[in-house]
């Protein structure tokens, strides 16, 4: 390469470099990959490490029997999907609350039965709205706070004034009530304080003033885990093979289902001749290394019949027997030689063969009454 080429493919490189520094800049891309580990299955997680930082202690309940043995003073957290929590343990509870405790509680979905908030006369209506945004008013400190979040249904509470709201009055999505010495909130969704929702908004700070409505000690999370199933997980991470193995399993299923249609009579019963028992004799004696021994009992059969045809044939000398076979059956004198004299070894394949046909010659002769 020359030394101009050279200088051009040097400042070609430099224009390129020039050009891309210039127009493209490196920037940070921040990526949303959802909830992993721990936080996946706690939702309320982050709520936990919130209020230890604020210093009020918290911890999970994960069994039914710890909700019989509530601190005094403390704040339950009461997530919906708690079917197992029936009649007889929400009037446990609403009677906690009324000693001291503050209960808040989740609605159920629509359709599933929700008995502590049947039991705290709270009822869960349709909306006139589909607001998803709402203000919450803090007039001790002079704040109106930002929720979202919030499902298209609304709370009434019968004949009781809420001591705090989220929502316009008749259009509630959150409200508190004093309940005996203690409190009762109750929210169409607790959405604001799950672990994906608490940095968003004035959610953190909504979560604080519903736990400081009152002095409390500790903040108390019922979770209630779901058993582990196998079908459960396959359907979650592995759906595609769940489909691939129903597929083959219906067409195993097409595969070995019986055809229906007209019935087909019974097959009579094949009744074997004589024969055929031969035939299968002599193929097993063939297979085991026997041609000597049928070979043998070709000859002595054809012998014996022409010997009871012609009764002074086995007196004859050979050449007399040989010249008698050939001129009763037609074979040549190789043949008649062949058929008269008792092998040495075991005949091959062909020649066995030609023995039993010059036996078969014999016996069709006689048959005919030749000769």
């Amino acid at each position: 390469m020359s030394r101009a080429a050279r200088l051009g493919l040097g400042f070609a490189v430099l224009a390129l470099a020039f050009w891309y520094l210039s127009g493209f800049e490196r920037v940070t891309v921040t990526q949303h990959v959802g909830l992993t580990g721990e936080a996946r299955l706690r939702p309320f997680l982050a709520a936990e490490r919130f209020a230890e930082r604020m210093g009020l202690a918290a911890r999970e309940l994960r069994a039914l029997p710890e909700l019989d043995q509530l601190p005094r003073g403390g704040v339950l957290l009461l997530p919906r999907g708690r079917q197992a929590i029936e009649a007889r343990r929400a009037a446990q509870l609403a009677a906690w609350a009324a000693r001291g405790g503050h209960l808040i509680v989740e609605a159920e979905r629509p359709g599933v039965a929700d008995p502590v908030l049947e039991r705290l006369r709270i009822a869960l209506l349709d909306a006139p709205s589909g607001r998803h945004t709402f203000a919450a008013e803090l007039p001790a400190r002079g704040r109106t706070l930002t929720a979202s979040g919030f499902s298209a249904r609304r709370l009434q509470a019968e004949g009781q004034t809420p001591v705090f709201r989220v929502g316009a009055p008749g259009d509630e999505r959150l409200l508190t009530l004093a309940w005996g010495q203690g409190l009762v909130s109750a929210a169409v969704d607790l959405n604001f304080a799950r672990n994906a929702w608490l940095g968003a908004n004035d959610h953190a700070e909504l979560l604080w003033h519903l736990l400081t409505l009152r002095p409390a000690a500790e903040l108390l999370v019922f979770h209630h885990p779901r058993r582990l199933s196998l079908w459960d997980f396959l359907v979650e991470r592995a759906p595609g093979v769940l489909i691939a193995a129903a597929a083959l399993l219906a067409l195993w299923l097409w595969r070995i289902a019986p055809r229906y249609g007209t019935v087909l009579p019974d097959a009579p019963g094949a009744r074997r001749r004589l024969l055929d028992h031969l035939r299968a004799g002599g193929r097993y004696l063939w297979s085991r290394g026997g041609r000597g021994r049928l070979a043998a009992a070709a000859r002595e059969a054809a012998l014996r019949r022409v010997v009871r045809a012609y009764p002074d044939f086995a007196q004859a000398p050979p050449a007399a027997q040989a010249a008698r076979l050939a001129a009763l059956a037609g074979l040549s004198p190789a043949d008649a030689a062949l058929l008269l004299a008792a092998p040495a070894h075991e005949p091959h394949g062909a020649e066995f063969m030609r023995l039993v046909h010059c036996a078969q010659r014999v016996h069709f002769a006689l048959e005919r009454g030749t000769g």
